[in-house]
């Protein structure tokens, strides 16, 4: 066994500056899992630092300025922009939010506290909680009854309209204690706020402005002397991050906005809330869009009934989806989605679970890296050179 393992050493770390890197890779891992609360705001300022960087460029050149005059314009119309969307957009979310959560407890009651709760909505939604469970109750009935018998006389109307009702009320209570306990503190957590609105402007114009000193830095303290290995990873790795960062930034608003601006269009409650919300699901792929669906069908179903402005909304829901799916997406990440379903969700569900909203974040890039680390990782065996010494020994 012994013997075995110095193989497999000799075979993947013989190679010049291979156990530096690796190292480096196992020490950054360590501090990211351990003092993930402490790095955050780096992570933030680095993110944001990869999506200005381009229009920082882009004024060095057009407007023959230096990077620190360039940066500091770019943090300016950045600065603006965010506190624009903190004093129009944020407020609706805030009083949306709010609004939404006292609906979830209410539809977590009782059925009688569920009416009375949703009588002072009665100009929002044209249906209650008791309709949706009759109705539910009836279509199960309904096929029940064209089941052979005896089984249509073993079950009673009123069994399953109380069986439908429980379910109904603890999954409502199960999702208001997940937003009371998850969701609120996070987004309520006016300290951490703080700190990220304070520090996370000053790191990323630091990255921004002093770009190579940083880099020269982090090439000549932190990575191997030996660097060859890097420049076979850096390259497509710097650029498979850069373009998924930005990409998803891109992503995350265009589907917000598209999203709230069709929802405003037709009237549907909460417009706002959800469309940010779906937003903000484009970080899941594949289980985003199911997860933020059942909230929008659920408030279209109470505010507009079994209608055609029902259909109206989930077809465009559905559209919007699509056209996410079929050209959003392959138009930004074409060369940052070179990974198969499974490894997208398995990244998901294994970072998710390390590092929370960041992991699901960077899940991809993350995958992305781990595979280009193993099929471009340097070996003995692949090495000529060393093959050659091989034969004539």
């Amino acid at each position: 066994m012994i013997e075995l393992f110095k193989n497999w050493y000799r075979r993947h770390f013989s190679v010049p500056g291979a156990p530096e890197f690796a190292c480096v890779l196992i020490s950054i891992f360590i501090i990211i899992y351990f003092f993930m609360w402490l790095v955050g705001p780096l992570v933030v300022a680095l993110c944001l630092a990869y999506c200005l960087d381009g229009a920082v460029c882009f004024f060095m050149r057009h407007l023959h300025v230096g990077r620190r005059l360039s940066a500091s314009i770019v943090m300016c119309l950045f600065i603006g922009a965010a506190l624009l969307a903190l004093i129009l957009v944020v407020p609706q979310i805030i009083n949306q939010g709010i609004s939404f959560y006292n609906i979830i407890l209410s539809m977590g009651a009782d059925v009688s506290q569920a009416i009375s709760a949703e009588a002072a909505h009665s100009d929002e939604f044209v249906m209650s909680v008791k309709d949706i469970d009759l109705l539910i109750t009836q279509h199960i009935m309904d096929f029940v009854s064209t089941l052979p018998d005896p089984i249509p006389s073993m079950v009673a109307e009123n069994t399953v309209l109380s069986a439908l009702t429980s379910i109904r009320s603890q999954l409502m209570k199960a999702t208001a204690v997940l937003m009371r306990t998850q969701l609120v503190p996070s987004v309520f957590n006016a300290f951490s706020w703080l700190i990220y609105l304070i520090i996370v402007p000053i790191f990323t114009f630091l990255m921004l402005a002093n770009k190579y000193a940083l880099q020269k830095r982090v090439l000549t303290y932190i990575l191997p002397n030996r660097q060859n290995i890097i420049k076979e990873f850096w390259p497509s790795i710097n650029s498979q991050i850069a373009g998924y960062i930005r990409g998803k930034i891109v992503h995350i608003i265009v589907i917000a906005i598209a999203n709230t601006l069709a929802f405003k269009i037709m009237g549907l409650n909460y417009g706002t809330l959800l469309g940010v919300g779906v937003g903000l699901s484009v970080v899941v792929p594949y289980v985003g869009a199911v997860l933020i669906g059942v909230p929008v069908i659920l408030v279209a179903l109470l505010q507009f009934g079994f209608s055609m402005t029902l259909a109206w909304v989930l077809g465009v829901y559905v559209i919007i989806q699509l056209l996410d799916s079929n050209v959003l997406t392959p138009m930004l990440f074409s060369k940052a989605l070179n990974l198969d379903a499974f490894s997208i969700l398995a990244a998901i569900l294994i970072f998710g679970g390390l590092w929370g909203f960041w992991g699901v974040f960077f899940a991809i890039p993350l995958a992305t890296l781990i595979k280009t680390i193993i099929s471009r990782w340097p070996s003995a065996d692949a090495d000529p050179q060393r093959l050659l010494l091989k034969a004539k020994d």
